[in-house]
């Protein structure tokens, strides 16, 4: 072995690599050029005022990871790292993939642009992945614009033997089919002699192979293979059309290693602690300010995909630096004049630009007017976000909704003014607990007080106006909006998920340094400590709520 110390020593690990990387034969986490893979870097804490003791570590881990793999005790890492050690095969080109590794085989389809080399495979086609690869190409119809060709995937079974090829080794054909002859159950065995009976390669054909590999954690890695340049051998006296070189070589082509890179939602939702369990699920949120707008990003990037979104306001110059949108959502220009974007269009382009498969419905309508018109629109959803910040409005559509025969959990958000903090509450018809009764009077139910869950005392006025009465304005900042949006999308999940099924009311503290400077008071609640505030979240029942304690039908 060989160490190598990085010039940023020890604020980076040592290296270490074998001289001959073929002298302990292939074996897991050994680069092409002989680096010896001994850790990872994510998470790596090193003791810089030790940096003897930093090389004595990593040299027993490197010496481990050579061990084990010369004594054949990791060889399951092969499986883990395939995709990794596949990819660092030369000659190897890159593709993207719309394509679910399922355990059956089946066909695929392949799009490619030969001019800017670029490809993606296809598993199926509609409406939806259309709409997606036009937009991660930046093309009007990728299904016109790319030429296409045709392929298979084979999904292998879980075998030890299954290892990809070494760096210094070439496979050929027959390698890759002993590969899949070996390793494919009998199912799969026999849609496979089905295809390549039928399956002739005609001059200018491309033919395309995926590979599911078995990994650990149920998963399969992919691996492909691109097949082209098809022509007679040199004396065979074979002629196109050829049968499948998987079934029987009768002519000479060219072969290309694929790296595929994974866009199906399964792998990418995967990668967000698992929230694919809430995919299916419908959100709508009404209110679309700073609070809202967040919380519409944070629930898509949890895995929601299919939203409505209500509200009648356009976006206004005042409140970009605290809200989801930006300048160009501002103006919508035509032939004629500019206008402003309403923020339920706008979002909808926003979202469905920056989020693969997301799909966004909306109504640039007041809420009130669709409750008392068009109430059937809320209980198409699995979840109602309520975001408006008029608690005047918020109290209306926590009686109405909770009348509604089959509504859906509902859930209140809204902010603190000076970064005090922010809170959320969920309720659901049916069960104790709901926004009214943080505004009941324990001893005059149909009187309404100021909301109990506030940090701020009541009584006190905190509108504030830039020029005028058009510009009148709530006092916190886009970080409070984050941290409050962080916090309902969290319990949003939750909801969704089946892990809340009662009525909490959440919360979260913030400075009140600004506030108590400008001469305003805080709330006895303000003094709760954090881990007080969260035990406590379901204690803000009111059995006097006129609302949920007044016998309502479940």
């Amino acid at each position: 072995m060989q160490l190598a110390l990085p010039s940023l020593f020890p604020l980076k690990k040592p290296m270490y690599f074998l001289k001959n990387r073929q002298e302990a034969g292939f074996i897991p986490h050994i680069e092409p050029d002989g680096f010896i893979c001994y850790s990872h870097d994510e998470g790596v804490l090193l003791d810089r005022n030790n940096p003897k003791g930093i090389i004595h570590e990593s040299f027993q881990r490197a010496k481990r990871t050579l061990e084990e793999g010369v004594l054949k005790l990791n060889s399951e890492d092969f499986l883990v790292e395939f995709e990794a050690l596949w990819s660092r095969q030369e000659g190897i080109t890159r593709v993207d993939a719309i394509l679910t590794p399922e355990d059956r085989f089946k066909e695929i389809v392949v799009f490619h642009d030969e001019n800017r080399n670029k490809s993606i495979l296809l598993d199926s086609i509609n409406e939806s992945k259309v709409y997606y690869l036009n937009r991660l190409y930046s093309s009007r119809n990728v299904l016109d614009e790319f030429d296409r060709s045709n392929g298979i995937y084979i999904p292998l079974r879980k075998s030890s033997t299954i290892k990809p090829p070494a760096f210094w080794e070439t496979w050929d054909i027959r390698n890759y089919r002993q590969l899949i002859k070996h390793n494919i159950t009998a199912s799969t065995k026999n849609k496979l002699n089905q295809y390549l009976k039928r399956k002739f390669i005609q001059k200018g054909d491309e033919e395309y192979i995926v590979l599911g590999i078995p990994i650990p954690m149920g998963q399969r890695a992919l691996i492909g293979l691109k097949l082209s340049d098809f022509r007679a051998e040199q004396g065979k006296g074979k002629h196109f059309p050829f049968l499948h070189p998987i079934r029987k070589n009768q002519a000479a082509f060219e072969m290309m290693p694929l790296d595929i890179k994974r866009h199906d939602k399964e792998y990418l939702l995967n990668r967000t602690q698992g929230h694919n369990r809430i995919a299916d699920k419908k959100v709508t949120v009404v209110g679309l300010g700073s609070l809202g707008s967040r919380i519409c990003f944070e629930l898509a990037r949890a895995g929601i995909e299919r939203f409505t979104l209500i509200d009648n306001d356009a976006l206004n110059i005042d409140n970009v630096y605290r809200h989801e949108l930006g300048i160009s959502d501002v103006y919508f220009k035509d032939s004629a004049c500019y206008y402003h974007f309403p923020k339920t269009e706008a979002m909808k382009r926003a979202m469905e630009i920056k989020f693969p498969f997301v799909e966004v419905e909306y109504e640039t309508s007041d809420i009130l007017d669709i409750i008392q018109g068009e109430p059937g629109l809320l209980l198409e959803s699995d979840l109602v976000i309520i975001a408006l910040g008029s608690p005047t409005e918020e109290l209306y559509v926590n009686e109405m909704l909770r009348q509604m025969d089959g509504a859906p959990p509902i859930l209140f958000t809204w902010l603190d003014p000076i970064g005090l903090g922010g809170h959320a509450l969920s309720t659901k018809k049916g069960t104790p607990g709901c926004f009214q009764c943080l505004f009941t009077q324990p001893d005059e139910p149909k009187r309404l007080i100021a909301n109990q869950a506030s940090f701020a005392a009541p009584g006190q006025n905190f509108r504030k106006t830039l020029a005028g009465c058009q510009s009148v304005y709530t006092p916190y900042g886009s970080i409070d909006a984050l941290e409050t949006a962080v916090m309902a999308t969290r319990l949003s999940v939750r909801i969704l998920s089946g892990e809340e099924r009662d009525s909490p009311l959440m919360s979260w503290k913030g400075d009140s340094t600004a506030l108590l400077s400008q001469g305003y008071q805080l709330s006895p609640r303000y003094g709760f400590p954090s881990d007080l505030l969260f035990d406590t979240r379901y204690l803000y029942k009111n059995e006097n709520c006129v609302i949920c304690q007044a016998g309502e039908t479940p």
